[in-house]
């Protein structure tokens, strides 16, 4: 798949749209795996996260035009994820039961982890980091919204703290403040989700 430049990307769609929508096409080609991760790990489910990617580019599509700084693209996109994923986890006033590391391809196999291990693992290592990643997983979901999305953004995306300011439209020294207290609510979790499995690594 050809990639372009965010700017070209922003510039292609509010030249052709809606008369020409190639433009578009090409961008949701090109962010469609960023929007579901996202979508995923904030929603915990499939089906859900297919829906609110869904609803995340008809806002793209509906609101390119009047985008005035084209290098913001990517900034812009995430943000309307993590609202439109908070405005549906409000909605159903629910939390997910799990929360995934990575997200699933459409046969349900995991893609492949930057965390993985470079050598075949043991079955018993393999019993062991499945049920340290469930621990992780569930822990992750049992934290708030907000939490999760932080601990997601730069614990587990390894995003940029300027990255995180941006898209969040907060100062640095409150988005380290906010990660801050989401490691301490998360480690909270986990100790008394999984104390042994834990304390077994």
């Amino acid at each position: 798949m050809e990639r372009y430049p965010a700017e070209e990307l922003v510039r292609w769609c509010q030249r052709t749209l809606p008369d020409d929508p190639r433009g578009f096409e090409a961008l949701v080609a090109q962010y469609k795996g960023r929007v579901f991760a996202t979508s995923y790990r904030l929603m915990g489910d499939r089906q859900d996260a297919e829906d609110q990617a869904q609803e995340v580019f008809l806002k793209v599509y509906r609101g390119i035009r009047h985008l005035e700084e084209p290098g913001t693209l990517i900034t812009w996109l995430d943000r309307i994820t993590v609202n439109t994923c908070y405005d549906a986890l409000a909605r159903q006033k629910r939390r997910p039961a799990t929360t995934p590391l990575t997200p699933r391809d459409t046969t349900g196999a995991e893609e492949e982890s930057h965390y993985a291990d470079a050598h075949a693992p043991t079955p018993e290592e393999a019993a062991l980091h499945h049920e340290i990643r469930h621990c992780l997983e569930t822990t992750l979901a049992q934290l708030d919204t907000d939490a999760r999305l932080v601990i997601m953004l730069r614990d587990i995306d390894d995003r940029p703290y300027q990255e995180i300011v941006d898209l969040l439209g907060l100062g640095l020294s409150a988005v380290k403040m906010r990660i801050h207290r989401a490691r301490l609510a998360f480690q909270q979790v986990l100790d008394r989700v999984c104390p042994g499995v834990w304390r077994t690594t």
